[in-house]
């Protein structure tokens, strides 16, 4: 791999001696614990790096992977334990400490300027950490290694133009540009199409081959599996054990990570919900821009009916995120209508707003839940308080604690009261105070795109389960896009296939084909 005169300088690593063989330990954590108020996020957590793999970090929602991550990268300071880097005892107090070991982080949130283009992106972050560099070296480097992995980006493109999987790239990038030799992945794939994902792993790969190191936290179990060299789980704060992922089995990690729990797991197809007579959505003949001046969806016809689920398979970028969104009022419709059934019957509700639909009794379940979600700088009281529909004019507060309670309680939300700052939850428990809120404000229809996503497997069913289980005694409609097959056959009673912005199959679930829906989904 070429890099740029800045990567080819001599790091941190090198400095402190040669750096380990292949297969020695580069990091080595020792009973690492962290205590937050009302909680032990860490246990006297062990763990070991070894040059040259690929180490998958498993666990479910709150099982203390982020804290981990956060104590290598200089986030956290541990209040016990000890880290080893190449042999040598070290203490991090900020990310420049890791990074000036080697060690960079890519997270789930991509860290840079919208306004900024890709190759302005990533000279300020090597000059945010003392590195110069020409722009024309950035830019070739940008290039040639998009190129390689399959997901071209141009280094002049301004950020905000960029798809998900895109910004995640520049992440990567930036993180091998400043040296690093440890690369960690916090749930920094997770929402990428498999397709992308895959990309990411030979990427991984490579790094790995050519000396480097990645550890990979994720709540996937596959992911693990097909990625990774070693996978240690962690379950409540605690360490559960190690493995050879070539030796694995589905059942093995499950059990691991959910203990008794991993009985719950099952992907058989809930009960129907039979749907009314009574059409609660309908869009017709929708037309809708995308980000780049084309039609993301075109002319796309649908009904949804009280007590339905219609779950919308596609790839990701075939117009189901920009459907999803002018459904609730978030993007402009240029052509078509969207009819809401209001006071007994379908009224136009086509670029009314986000703010009207949702007075309407409509839940929301967004693609990037902590910037269309969530309010992370508040408690989860404060954030069902946000909402009109839950907290009317003048907020009762005693109220607002009752419903925080229960729905910490019924989706087992990991965290130390009511009251915590969302920005303290871990990514799957953020998630579960995100759905758990709006499906309390879904009184008549909850549109959805990927809810079950940032969610380990047995909470995801479970969840899955609770919107079936609304939509069946409460007689909601609900609209979901998914990219996961399973999750769509799963919970829904009529999937819809969405590819290049049409709707181009509409079946009963019941009896939908699934090798028919997949080669519809890529045709």
């Amino acid at each position: 791999m070429s890099a740029p005169e800045a990567a080819s300088k001599p790091t941190p690593f090198s400095k402190e001696g040669q750096p380990p063989a292949k297969g020695e330990v580069t990091i080595l954590v020792r009973n690492l614990v962290k205590r937050f108020p009302g909680v032990v996020a860490l246990d006297h957590v062990k763990f070991d790096l070894r040059k040259g793999e690929v180490h998958a970090l498993l666990g479910e929602n709150g099982a203390g992977k982020t804290t981990f991550v956060k104590i290598l990268y200089g986030v956290y300071v541990p209040d016990e334990g000890e880290i080893y880097v190449d042999g040598k005892r070290v203490t991090f107090t900020s990310p420049l400490d890791a990074i000036r070991h080697g060690i960079s982080l890519v997270s789930q949130i991509p860290q840079i300027i919208g306004s900024l283009t890709i190759a302005e992106n990533i000279i300020l972050g090597l000059e945010k950490y003392g590195m110069m560099v020409k722009i024309r070296k950035v830019e070739n480097f940008i290039r040639e290694q998009s190129e390689r992995i399959g997901i071209k980006i141009d280094p002049n493109t301004e950020v905000w133009k960029l798809s998900y999987t895109q910004k995640q790239l520049v992440e990567l990038l930036r993180a091998v540009l400043l040296g690093a030799h440890v690369i960690m992945l916090d749930e920094a794939v997770t929402f990428l199409p498999i397709r992308e994902k895959r990309k990411f792993y030979r990427f991984m790969r490579d790094f790995a081959k050519q000396g480097g190191s990645v550890i990979l936290i994720t709540h996937k179990i596959p992911e693990a599996m097909e990625a990774a060299d070693r996978i240690t789980v962690l379950r409540r704060g605690k360490y559960v054990g190690t493995v050879n992922a070539k030796e694995a089995t589905l059942d093995l990690i499950r059990k691991m990570m959910f203990g008794a729990r991993s009985s719950e797991i099952t992907y058989k197809r809930l009960p129907s919900s039979k749907p009314d007579d009574k059409v609660v959505l309908e869009v017709k003949d929708l037309w809708v821009m995308g980000d780049y001046g084309a039609f993301a969806v075109k002319g796309v016809k649908l009904q949804v009916r009280a007590g339905e689920v219609l779950g919308i398979a596609g790839v990701a970028g075939n117009g189901q995120l920009e459907l999803i969104q002018a459904i609730v009022g978030l993007r402009k419709v240029r052509k078509g209508k969207i009819l809401i059934r209001t006071n007994g019957d379908l009224k136009d509700m086509t670029n009314k707003g986000v703010g009207h639909i949702r007075k309407l009794g409509v839940g929301y379940i967004p693609d990037e839940p902590l910037k269309y979600g969530v309010s992370v700088e508040n408690n989860i009281e404060e954030n069902l308080a946000m909402l009109p529909l839950i907290a009317k004019t003048v907020i009762n507060w005693r109220k607002m604690r009752a419903l925080a309670k229960k729905i910490i309680e019924e989706y087992k939300v990991v965290t130390p009261s009511s009251k915590t700052p969302v920005k303290l939850l871990s990514g799957g428990n953020i998630m579960k105070v995100l759905v758990s809120r709006e499906l309390t404000v879904a009184k008549k229809m909850l549109v959805a795109y990927n809810p079950t996503r940032a969610l380990d497997e047995v909470t995801a069913i479970n969840v899955r389960k609770i919107i079936k289980d609304k939509v069946i005694k409460d007689r909601i409609a609900v609209i979901m896009a998914s990219e996961d097959l399973d999750e769509i056959f799963q919970v829904s009673d009529t999937i819809a296939v969405m590819n290049s912005g049409r709707i181009v199959g509409v079946f009963p679930a019941e009896k939908a084909d699934r090798d028919k829906i997949e080669k519809l989904m890529v045709m």
